[in-house]
């Protein structure tokens, strides 16, 4: 086989690691951990018939070695020249009826920055995974994901440092709620209800975003982040004309995730359908992407009566999103999940991402802490969430390593920043 890669050749690695990795690593992590070092390496080596492989139904430990060997093998001519379509967007197999992603595992330059006393093994280098020492994994997606995986320059020229700035300048208590008291849905009954709006006035609210964003330029803040539901549409747009005025021709902010809002739902069957959308700003205003929310949330009758005067449990409308949007950039792979979605969704548990934005509208941020954990041991996550509460514990920032939880400085009204170490090469 030549150093090219193939769709057949694809589809057959999808298949061999399917089968032996996720459906039986247990025994193969047997096979070759007790097999002779040179019995091993004559499995790498020796030519193997992969499809008669596949087609047996009963396997001895011989077609376990042969199988780990053309896994290594393959493992290692893919890192040394991989295909790119995996270095610019990603490639994909359907095994079974399943539908699995290739996934690279490298370290982020957050990752690479960390300190090696403070670093800590990740998963995939312990156990049964440990011992198999493959670069690269197939990752189950579900059947109707629509996964968008592309390119970004907006980080391609930092260098030592990424500044991030998180500003919860707004809560649940500032916005206006409506619902469909009349609406009822689902074997609970619930009804929807969605923002629909400020109790601050648009001068108000524009006065005290503006000044978080003069701020953060001033103090060279490179990734300003806004929580959940507390933007409007008039804002959002507020802060696009900021940018192109004041941050296109000497640009120091290179994003903006503006939060998200509820947005009418391109669903016309249904009334009262929204969206929980968030958008993210690159440094001269426009969109670099949107991510809609998967995992609605729900008022208790008591929560939704303090809002509404009406005693029924309520929902939020979400037209739940099927599209999962990851953008490649110089600091690895960068997402926005919200709120919910970084806690619950497992799609987002599963797929490789170096750093998550998380806008988020939550009582508090310890399960946020806890998840935090999670994604740094599977992925080497760096996760930053800026909450929707003025009050109490509103943002966390944390990086993958043994102190966790990164020190954040109240820098300006409604600004809190801290730096991190990158090394990108």
């Amino acid at each position: 086989m030549d150093e090219r890669f193939n769709d057949e050749d694809l589809a057959q690695w999808c298949a061999v690691y399917v089968r032996f990795v996720v459906n039986d690593s247990q025994r193969l992590a047997i096979a070759i951990k007790h097999c002779r070092s040179e019995k091993l390496q004559e499995a790498v080596l020796k030519p193997q018939d992969i499809n008669g492989l596949l087609e047996k139904t009963s396997l001895t430990d011989a077609d376990y070695l042969a199988a780990y060997g053309y896994l290594l093998h393959i493992d290692t001519r893919f890192w040394q020249c991989p295909s790119a379509q995996l270095l610019d967007g990603h490639i994909e197999k359907t095994v079974s009826n399943s539908r699995y992603l290739l996934i690279r595992r490298t370290e982020s330059p957050i990752v690479k920055a960390i300190d090696g006393k403070q670093r800590f093994k990740a998963d995939h280098t312990l156990g049964t995974s440990g011992d198999l020492q493959l670069r690269h994994a197939w990752q189950a997606l579900e059947l109707s994901t629509e996964l968008e995986l592309c390119r970004s320059d907006v980080f391609d020229t930092l260098t030592d440092n990424l500044k991030i700035g998180l500003s919860p300048y707004a809560d649940k208590y500032d916005m206006d709620w409506a619902c469909a008291a009349d609406d009822p849905r689902g074997l609970e009954n619930k009804i929807p209800f969605w923002c629909c709006g400020s109790k601050i006035s648009d001068a108000a609210l524009r006065e005290r975003v503006v000044a978080v964003l003069a701020a953060a330029y001033q103090q060279d803040v490179h990734v300003l982040l806004f929580p959940e539901l507390v933007m409007t549409a008039a804002l959002q747009a507020d802060i696009s004309q900021w940018l192109k005025q004041h941050n296109a021709f000497q640009p120091k902010i290179r994003l903006v995730v503006a939060g998200t809002r509820h947005v009418h739902a391109d669903n016309p069957e249904q009334v009262n359908t929204y969206s929980n959308r968030c958008t993210v700003l690159n440094h001269i205003g426009d969109s670099e992407w949107q991510q809609d929310k998967r995992q609605p949330f729900d008022l208790s009758a008591d929560e939704a009566h303090a809002f509404f005067g009406i005693t029924a449990p309520a929902f939020e409308p979400t037209d739940t999103a099927l599209h999962l949007k990851i953008r490649q950039s110089a600091l690895g792979n960068i997402a926005t999940a919200i709120c919910l979605d970084f806690l619950h969704d497992k799609q987002w548990q599963a797929l490789p991402v170096d750093v998550f934005f998380v806008p988020a509208m939550s009582s508090g941020l310890s399960r946020f802490e806890d998840r935090c954990r999670n994604a740094g041991n599977v992925w080497g996550s760096t996760v930053l969430v800026c909450n929707a509460k003025k009050d109490g514990k509103a943002v966390l920032a944390y990086i993958p390593s043994k102190n966790g939880l990164l020190t954040l400085t109240e820098s300006a009204d409604f600004l809190f920043t801290a730096n991190i170490a990158i090394e990108v090469n």
